[in-house]
């Protein structure tokens, strides 16, 4: 493949970098000179003494503003009261059963900001991770770089709303948007969609059966599962998206720069996620599912009333033909969609800089991948014999064996010779992309890694 073959799969890939209006900013890369003016907060809970001072001095070298407790039972109390941008969770110390509810309390929606848990070989967070990065752990025996990476990471993933105006389009019940903010973003995004010949896709999410849920269980149960629900999509969506409540049980969430195609793997996605909570009601009770319906501009309509009507009549054919399913609204040109064959991409990232391979991962994992890490060349190379991964990408500056020779050895492979390799590079000279392209490289991601781009580019090339 040519440079020029390359720049038309990167234009592909870059399109949402040219249209999409950053609703969300990162927040900024905190290093060792950082300023007081923009210093994060970061709150440390940590019942063990040692743990605790060790934290902290770390925390506070690397320029951070500290706030440390060693009381956990009040988590929530202290994170409203103190508002910071990342709390750092130890279980050192604590009791198994002291542990299991750290946890579970550091998985409610009720924790207003991103929560690292620092525990051994990941013990009590199974089933608890969720798919966004508002929570993560890692191995209480970690040294210090690598905890600072890994908190210089989440920083940057974590969004920082504009508060002064967010009350105002707020759900107040599930803290996502309102229904007069969805309306006005949609038109918006429409528009910017007509403006640059792009699409824009819709899902709206509709709890099954849950007139029935408040009927029988009263409305504070019902409450609780809107809560689970808003949740899940929160933490399953990409910062672009807007995801809103739409009335009563309905959600809907906006996908800029998206087909409908990756809308309706985003919205089986989101249905299994919610499936997988396992929201029950009771002992003996089914647990609480959602339809959803899906629909794209311009393809099933031409404005913004015709693409609801659209997603909602897709929603009732989902509740018709069963409920707890996703059904794209009907085009001729549509081949259908059928749930049971969407699966989660596999995707092997070789990077051997911790802080890239961290920022990488949070991000491709929030937007539904599947992520193996591989530190070096040779791990990467085993990884991908022994895994099968969908997709592999390869730093091109690798320590030990070079990039391009572990990208040589893995697209030789029989077990590969269909799967895409990227080159991860700081290099966008001909040479170099020839060189990449004459090994076998299907394309390449420069860096430093744009955040909001990177989801958009490996799907491009998962889709080739």
């Amino acid at each position: 493949m040519g440079r020029h073959a390359y720049s038309a799969v990167m234009r592909r890939a870059s399109v949402a970098a040219v249209s999409l209006s950053r609703r969300l900013k990162w927040g900024s890369d905190m290093t060792d000179s950082a300023s007081s003016s923009t210093r994060h907060r970061i709150l440390v809970v940590a019942p063990d003494d040692c743990a605790g001072e060790r934290l902290a001095r770390w925390l506070v070298e690397s320029g951070y503003h500290l706030i440390r407790y060693k009381e956990a039972r009040k988590l929530v109390e202290m994170a409203a009261e103190e508002h910071p941008d990342l709390m750092v969770v130890s279980l050192e110390g604590m009791s198994p059963d002291e542990q299991a509810t750290m946890v579970a309390l550091c998985s409610e929606s009720e924790v207003p900001a991103p929560t690292l848990v620092l525990t051994k070989d990941g013990d009590g967070m199974t089933g608890f991770i969720r798919s966004g990065c508002s929570l993560d752990w890692i191995d209480e025996s970690t040294g210090q770089e690598k905890l600072l990476t890994r908190v210089r990471a989440m920083l940057r993933v974590a969004s920082d709303s504009q508060q002064e105006s967010a009350a105002a389009k707020r759900d107040g019940l599930t803290r996502v948007y309102n229904r007069r903010y969805f309306d006005e973003r949609l038109e918006v995004e429409i528009e910017r969609a007509r403006r640059y010949g792009r699409k824009v896709s819709c899902v709206m999410v509709d709890i099954d059966e849950f007139k029935s849920v408040n009927a029988t269980h009263g409305h504070q149960a019902g409450d609780g599962v809107l809560k689970v629900l808003a949740d899940v999509l929160l933490s399953s969506t990409r910062s672009c998206d807007i995801v809103a409540r739409y009335g009563g049980e309905e959600f809907v969430v906006i996908l800029p720069e998206s087909t409908g195609k990756e809308a309706a793997v985003l919205a089986e996605r989101l249905r299994r996620a919610f499936e997988d909570c396992g929201t029950c009601l009771g002992e003996g009770e089914p647990a609480v599912t959602v339809s959803c319906g899906i629909a794209t501009y311009p393809d099933h309509a031409s404005d913004s009333a015709t693409l609801l009507r659209m997603v909602d009549s897709a929603v009732f054919r989902a509740k018709a033909e069963g409920r707890n399913r996703c059904v794209v609204a009907f085009s001729e040109s549509d081949d259908g969609f059928e749930s049971e064959k969407v699966t989660t991409s596999r995707i092997l990232l070789v990077e051997d800089d911790d802080y890239d391979r961290s920022v990488a991962s949070l991000v491709l994992r929030a937007s539904g991948y599947e992520v193996l890490e591989a530190a070096d060349g040779k791990l990467g190379v085993s990884l991908a014999k022994t895994t099968h991964p969908d997709l592999v990408i390869v730093d091109q500056q690798l320590a030990g064996m070079s990039g391009l020779e572990a990208t040589r050895q893995i697209i030789q492979m029989e077990e590969m010779k269909d799967v895409p390799v990227v080159a991860l590079t700081p290099w966008d000279v001909p040479g170099k992309i020839e060189e990449l392209a004459r090994v076998g490289c299907r394309g390449y991601i420069t860096k430093p890694i744009d955040t909001n781009l990177l989801a958009s580019q490996i799907q491009v090339y998962l889709e080739e």
